[in-house]
């Protein structure tokens, strides 16, 4: 409770980026939390990660720039299919709330080198979708860069881009979550796949192993401590009351 409370107070002091606003960069590797176009990216959490511990449904690799979409088939960068890079869908993901407001919860582990000149990445872009079907595509635009469509477009980071220092992490230490509003994917249904896109390695190179992305467990909300004692306290008070009852009903029959 006090890593999700300092979340939302850390949330409030962060400005938010528009989708319409110009470029923008979320650094990591200064603050712990941030907001894009109404999505959470958050450093300010500690969970277990690496193949071995938990299912990523996105792994890519290259050097020095990296792109991909979960897919059985593979596509671009992506690597090890179809065991940690395949189709997922809706029903798969976990609800997390953060006041008041339900998020799809997603966890990155990053495998850059640790070393001061090597350990930095940046997320460049970010494209979430949801189709009734099956879907594939390697249509891409000038640059070469992943542009087709996957179904009806849920989320998009934009131009903006977030960077981050892998030295003290490395591989079996998750690094970076990132949370979008359920709100987004109004009307789609829980059959529906979800495919996501990321390209890494455009402000700062890819030069690692592996970067895997896995559905983050939901957190249940759950009432703080202080909350609890009037509970108690009224508990006690009806099991006082029904002990003395049945104590004064076996004095008048004694």
């Amino acid at each position: 409770m006090i890593k999700r409370n300092f979340l939302i107070a850390a949330l409030g002091a962060v400005t938010l980026l528009a989708a319409n606003a110009p470029a923008a960069v979320l650094d990591l590797r200064t603050t712990n939390t941030g907001t894009i176009n109404g999505a959470i990216f958050t450093t300010d959490f500690r969970q277990p990660t690496g193949t071995g511990v938990f299912n990523p449904f996105l792994s890519m690799q290259n050097s020095p720039m990296q792109q991909g979409y979960n897919s059985n088939t593979g596509n671009f960068d992506t690597k090890r299919e179809p065991q940690w890079n395949h189709e997922i869908r809706l029903s798969d993901l976990r609800i997390t709330n953060f006041g008041g407001v339900n998020y799809f919860g997603f966890v990155v582990d990053i495998n850059e080198p640790n070393s001061p000149n090597q350990s930095m990445i940046s997320l460049d872009a970010l494209r979430i979708w949801t189709s009734p079907t099956t879907q594939y595509s390697l249509l891409t635009d000038a640059n070469g860069f992943f542009n087709g469509p996957l179904g009806q477009l849920r989320y998009d980071l934009g131009n903006n881009s977030v960077l981050y220092d892998d030295r003290n992490s490395g591989s079996g230490q998750s690094d970076i979550q990132f949370y979008i509003p359920v709100e987004f994917f109004a009307g789609a249904q829980s059959t529906d796949y979800v495919y996501m896109y990321q390209r890494w390695g455009g402000a700062d190179s890819s030069q690692g192993g592996f970067e895997e992305t896995a559905i983050a467990q939901g957190i249940v909300s759950t009432p703080e401590l202080s909350s609890f004692f009037p509970i108690i306290g009224l508990m006690v008070a009806v099991l006082s009351t029904q002990i003395l009852r049945r104590r004064r009903a076996a004095q008048l029959t004694a």
